[in-house]
């Protein structure tokens, strides 16, 4: 039975503080924007948001001084414009003591803890917690931590009414990299430590966060990014089986978790194996970039470098790949990996994601590792050379896409999620229980 939570009187409301910008959070808030339920986004920036957000109301932060000096200029016309289906963007009005003054205003941004990070000024604790006395969300849910729930963790510190029962949803290299850093790794204890529930898209990080002390309750391990309209899927595919395509994707960062440096050098060794290969290389760092221009002036390598395309373009590019390859110090399932499954490119993603979780290794795919370029050049060239892998690979990761990633069922296991925070908010408020409604 698919159910969703009906409070008598009044709709369920959600404030969600996350990256407005991402495709990410605008594909988690798709799967419950037709629940009728009050939803509402508060932005870490100022920047545009996604295109593909609906659903939700986007409250712009806006200073509401008595005086023209005082106002906030113009947000970014991009920001103005951006109107999604379903979008509506609503000024909020933010006074000079919300912010601290002017010269607080002035100096731009306010620091979240101790951590080093810091967010801008408008969108920063004060103003959201300004949002949420006047929402009085049943619950706030942040995606991602360093940005976002770092934010929610500073906002719930200088409340002065009792805050919202509060989601905190970890992020690829939220826990497992930052973790590692002794600043951020006393703001992290301290989010979980004030957080009411946790949330995570692989089990792996519900180990590490009780290794950071929580002890409240972890909601359901779902992918983050959502899943995927199967039927639109295979109208994206090229019918042509992995043995037979000539093209290899490769992520291209390369920062404080992506290597990609390391993937190009591997593939620089097997050059002559790959005379007749395209390399499609996406999301493309400085460095990367520079290297690749030179590995094509040079003739070593035939690569295309992809600059914006859309989810769909990307999807057309894996569907005519024969392998997918992913090198980073930290991740969390990449969604990376799970856009090569759904198209049918085997994929090769280093052992410091929890891609384990979602394919046998040898089986629907290969781990490596972020350092060893051999072991990384032996795993391409195995999925070079044997067209059974790859081939069967597709197969099987195609029934894990349709029991795992099919957006039609976890869209009400989305919804299911948020029951017992939404019950436990409505006992706190001392409120009648809601009622579950079948759909």
């Amino acid at each position: 039975m698919n159910v969703a939570v009906a409070h008598k009187g009044s709709r369920p409301r959600i404030l969600f503080v996350g990256m407005q910008s991402s495709p990410h959070v605008a594909r988690w808030i798709e799967m419950i924007a037709d629940r009728g339920w009050d939803l509402h986004l508060f932005p870490v920036n100022a920047v545009a948001p996604s295109d593909s957000l609906c659903g939700v109301t986007l409250h712009r932060p806006q200073l509401a001084g008595p005086r023209p000096e005082d106002r906030l200029e113009r947000p970014p016309p991009s920001f103005a414009r951006a109107r999604a289906p379903g979008l509506r963007v609503e000024p909020f009005p933010v006074t000079l003591s919300d912010v601290g003054g002017i010269e607080a205003l002035r100096a731009g941004r306010v620091p979240l803890g101790g951590s080093g990070r810091t967010a801008p000024l408008m969108q920063g604790p004060s103003s959201l917690e300004a949002l949420i006395q006047e929402l009085r969300p049943d619950v706030v849910h942040s995606l991602e931590f360093q940005h976002a729930g770092y934010l929610v963790l500073q906002a719930k510190l200088r409340a002065r009414e009792p805050f919202p029962l509060w989601i905190a949803t970890n992020w690829g290299s939220d826990i497992f990299h930052f973790g590692h850093d002794l600043a951020h790794r006393a703001e992290i204890t301290r989010l979980l430590a004030a957080a009411d529930f946790y949330s995570c898209e692989c089990h792996r990080d519900i180990l590490l966060a009780r290794d950071f002390g929580y002890a409240g309750p972890v909601l359901p391990v779902l992918p983050n990014t959502g899943g995927f309209d199967l039927d639109h899927v295979a109208a994206l595919s090229s019918g042509v089986p992995p043995s037979a395509r000539r093209c290899i994707m490769v992520k291209g960062y390369q920062h404080f978790a992506g290597r990609a440096m390391t993937t190009l050098d591997a593939l620089v060794s097997l050059g002559n194996q790959l005379r007749d290969y395209e390399i499609i290389l996406y999301s493309v760092g400085h460095e990367p970039l520079e290297r690749a221009q030179q590995l094509i002036a040079d003739g070593t390598l035939n690569i295309r470098i992809v600059g914006s395309a859309s989810h769909d373009e990307m999807l057309r590019s894996f569907a005519s790949s024969r392998l997918y390859v992913g090198t980073s110090v930290s991740d969390a399932i990449s969604t990376s990996v799970l856009e090569a499954m759904a198209m049918g490119a085997f994929p090769i993603q280093t052992n410091t994601s929890c891609c384990e979780e979602w394919f046998d290794d040898g089986v629907g795919g290969f781990l490596t590792t972020p350092h060893d370029v051999g072991l990384i050049r032996q795993r391409i060239l195995t999925a070079l050379e044997d067209d059974g892998l790859v081939d069967e690979a597709a197969r099987v990761n195609a029934e894990t896409v349709r029991k795992r990633l099919d957006r039609a069922k976890l869209a009400p296991r989305v919804a299911a999620f948020y029951e017992p925070v939404l019950r436990a908010a409505r006992k706190r408020s001392g409120c009648e229980p809601p009622v579950l409604l079948k759909i």
